[in-house]
């Protein structure tokens, strides 16, 4: 098991939860458990992007809401 720190932003509010996962999990399985839709954020891993398809680290992470209109 692994322990994140996982910030949200959204509409200009924070939250910070600590989540506890199983080790080889992807930031896409990470989103899914809190139940978060992949094309609506941005995943940030020590101020960088990273793609949902990476394996999750243990430490921090943010993850920004994206508001899109065409």
């Amino acid at each position: 098991m692994i322990y994140l720190t996982v910030k949200i932003t959204a509409e200009g509010r924070l939250s910070e939860r600590l989540v506890e996962v199983e080790e080889g999990l992807t930031y896409e399985d990470l989103l899914d458990i809190l139940n978060i839709n992949p094309e609506t954020v941005v995943i940030l891993k020590d101020g960088n992007p990273v793609p949902v398809d990476d394996v999750l680290e243990a430490g921090g992470v943010e993850v920004i809401r994206v508001v899109s209109s065409g």
